[in-house]
């Protein structure tokens, strides 16, 4: 990832205390990500930092869009995205891994932190499992309706039906208090 400098917090000279940051995330920080999905995007996130004599605790708001695919009609759209996530970085500790993901530790010797990884991570979380074009304001679709049509005629007929699998119609006699 070039121009990680920006993303690069030199907490040594911070004064206790709360501290705000905002970074924009575009197509140049995905852009040496071979691994990464996303390709294009337009993200704001503002970190806010407590800064304490121990430790620091790093709040991320995310905001923005990343362009992706409809797992519908296999279209890009762009896709709104938010999040909020927090971060605890201790200080003296060993860089061994801690069993929570939300909590790192530093080594004394250490005099800043590269947040790009924890950003590509936060935004990377903030994307829905399920990715679909939003409806409109009539409740409507907007994917592309000419894909529609042409996956609609390769459904065969038992899809069209919706059969349900008979070796569960057994569950639907389960009463739940």
């Amino acid at each position: 990832m070039q121009n990680r400098k920006q993303y690069i917090i030199q907490f040594v000279a911070l004064a206790l205390g709360e501290h705000k940051y905002e970074f924009k995330v575009n197509d140049a920080f995905f852009e040496h990500l071979d691994y990464s999905e996303i390709k294009q995007a337009d993200i704001t996130v503002n970190l806010n930092l407590l800064r304490q004599s121990q430790m620091m605790i790093l709040q991320f708001e995310i905001s923005g869009t990343v362009k992706v695919i409809c797992d519908l009609c296999a279209t890009e759209f762009d896709l709104p995205i938010s999040g909020t996530y927090k971060l605890i970085v201790k200080f003296g500790g060993t860089e061994e891994e801690s069993e929570d993901d939300d909590i790192i530790s530093v080594s004394s010797n250490e005099h800043q932190l590269d947040l790009s990884q924890y950003i590509y991570e936060y935004i990377t979380l903030s994307l829905p499992i399920k990715r679909e074009h939003p409806l409109d304001s009539k409740g409507k679709s907007t994917c592309n309706k000419e894909v529609l049509k042409k996956l609609k005629k390769f459904l065969t007929k038992e899809e069209k039906k919706d059969k349900t699998d008979p070796r569960w119609d057994g569950l639907k006699n389960i009463k739940l208090n």
